[in-house]
């Protein structure tokens, strides 16, 4: 549709044109059909937390998202070669990984199956969830379901539209994990002494906790369809905490996944730095040993001051930087950011079991 534009700065205006087509519609054929507030449905519009939860704030967020992350994964591309971890001989390979991403993140054909599939995914949903009583969208008579007006654009625009954004997001993701599959591929310059202990790689998994706006986003939806369960079919919060934690940890682990491909690697080059490094330290230590310990002492060099113990106590630390190497390229902030993320826009629904103030207590406590 062009509403989204490369290097777009209309953020807000995007935002506010998503709830113009989506929630404002919604509102006005509910106003039409007087379902909006009152007793004319058990769950009339105003009352519905969840299309409040995804068309006033989940879909407006997956949009902003698009500025706010696409600067970020350039500049962790860019920082492979910036860092001089990409050799001059692999800057065609690279440039080769970055448009083979270009071309497939602004593919017309890649969005009209991911049209195909939100509408596929929307005509699921809808068929395995069961409306037990009538809404703002579907009256229920008898064993006959049928569409207001506003649920005829519900599920034929707004609906679909949600589902396009969140797997196009998911097809971003899977084309950046390619293109850290194609760097994996590249003869890197890793460090096994780098201070980040990823060989030189932590900026990599830092750059996924970004990706922590897109389940703050989806975290809204559910928070939203939790809420409705709770109110109105009075589900207690409790029977969900499998859930969420579930959704949690899926959601967490889909964002993390791409950085996997670096895994063999980096225990590779971990094992071969212990290696060279337990060498070096052996030849050193044994000429140490022997000069100031063993030996009687043929120079004049003061014991005081040396900087052989220095070098001795560098070698150490170099060697204690291999051991604590992870095995994937992040630190533990970046899924403790993601979980917070996705538990955040859950914190409301605490409300339904505990009074504002110990839920602002418990909050404080977790972020402070």
């Amino acid at each position: 549709m062009g509403l989204i534009r490369a290097n777009s700065p209309h953020i807000l205006r995007r935002s506010f044109l998503s709830i113009l087509v989506t929630w404002l519609p919604l509102l006005i054929l509910c106003l039409l059909q007087k379902k909006t507030i009152g007793n004319a449905v058990p769950v009339p519009f105003l009352r519905d937390f969840a299309v409040h939860a995804r068309f006033l704030l989940a879909v407006p967020i997956l949009l902003m998202a698009e500025t706010v992350l696409g600067p970020r994964l350039a500049g962790v591309a860019s920082h492979f070669v910036e860092s001089g971890l990409v050799i001059e001989q692999d800057f065609k390979r690279f440039d080769a990984a970055i448009d083979h991403g270009l071309r497939w993140r602004d593919s017309v054909v890649a969005e009209v199956i991911l049209i195909f599939l939100a509408y596929a995914v929307t005509a699921l949903s809808l068929a395995t969830t069961a409306v037990h009583v009538s809404t703002w969208y579907a009256l229920r008579t008898g064993a006959t379901i049928s569409l207001t007006w506003s649920g005829l654009w519900f599920v034929l625009f707004c609906v679909p539209l949600f589902q396009f954004l969140s797997l196009r997001w998911l097809w971003r993701l899977f084309l950046w994990a390619q293109f850290l599959w194609r760097m994996n591929r590249l003869n890197l310059q890793l460090i096994p002494t780098h201070p980040d202990q990823a060989a030189g790689l932590a900026f990599v998994g830092e750059s996924q906790r970004f990706f922590g706006i897109i389940l703050f986003g989806w975290s809204v939806t559910v928070s939203g369809v939790l809420a409705s369960g709770i109110i109105y079919d009075k589900i207690p919060l409790p029977h969900f905490w499998p859930v969420i934690a579930a959704y949690v940890f899926m959601a967490v682990a889909i964002v993390l996944l791409p950085l996997l491909v670096f895994s063999a690697t980096l225990l590779r080059t971990k094992r071969l730095g212990l290696y060279k490094y337990g060498a070096l330290a052996t030849e050193y230590t044994s000429s140490f040993q022997k000069k100031w310990i063993t030996s009687t002492r043929q120079t004049e060099e003061p014991l005081l001051g040396t900087g052989d113990i220095q070098s001795l106590a560098d070698l150490g630390n170099s060697y204690s930087f291999i051991e604590r190497m992870n095995g994937v390229p992040m630190g533990p902030r970046t899924p403790v950011h993601l979980v917070l993320a996705c538990l955040i826009p859950m914190t409301p629904l605490l409300l339904t079991m505990m009074p504002l103030t110990e839920v602002l207590k418990m909050v404080l406590k977790v972020v402070l």
